[in-house]
């Protein structure tokens, strides 16, 4: 990797799209993939590129699948996010809060220690607080089995 060089989120686009479209989540209805360290912001845009084009340009080339892209999404796949505060409820609205976790990145140098707590509330002011808990604590306690 060059020095200075973001490759995370093109990395995340590329993995999303192979998960949606390469017939794994079709064969493998109860498999869950969570993506982590690659935010949530751009994964409507992505839902709505790979629908539009697919349709458009390539429907042949998911033939083989029996549910959209997003409802792929919405039935398997799981998100996180750290430092997102922009936009976050729009995404919210976009994509349900059933399938975003908040993650603190720690122990990375981009992480939010040791003010992890604040910078959620930060980015998480006026959501719902049955929301709240669902993105902060529920959401991974039901996809890791974690009891509360």
């Amino acid at each position: 990797m060059l020095p200075g060089r973001i490759t995370g989120m093109s990395s995340h686009r590329h993995a999303l799209a192979d998960w949606l479209t390469s017939g794994v989540l079709a064969r493998f209805p109860r498999l869950r993939v969570a993506l982590s360290e690659g935010q949530v912001g751009w994964i409507p845009f992505l839902l709505e590129v790979l629908e539009w084009e697919l349709a458009e340009c390539a429907p042949h080339a998911v033939e083989h699948l029996s549910l959209s892209p997003s409802e792929y999404f919405q039935r398997q796949i799981h998100a996180c996010y750290w430092f997102e505060r922009q936009g976050l409820t729009d995404t919210l609205a976009a994509l349900g809060p059933d399938h975003i976790m908040f993650e603190t990145d720690f122990p990375h140098p981009t992480c939010l220690y040791p003010d992890s707590l604040e910078r959620a509330a930060e980015g998480l002011v006026g959501v719902d607080p049955a929301v709240r808990e669902q993105l902060l604590c529920t959401n991974a306690a039901s996809l890791y089995h974690i009891p509360i």
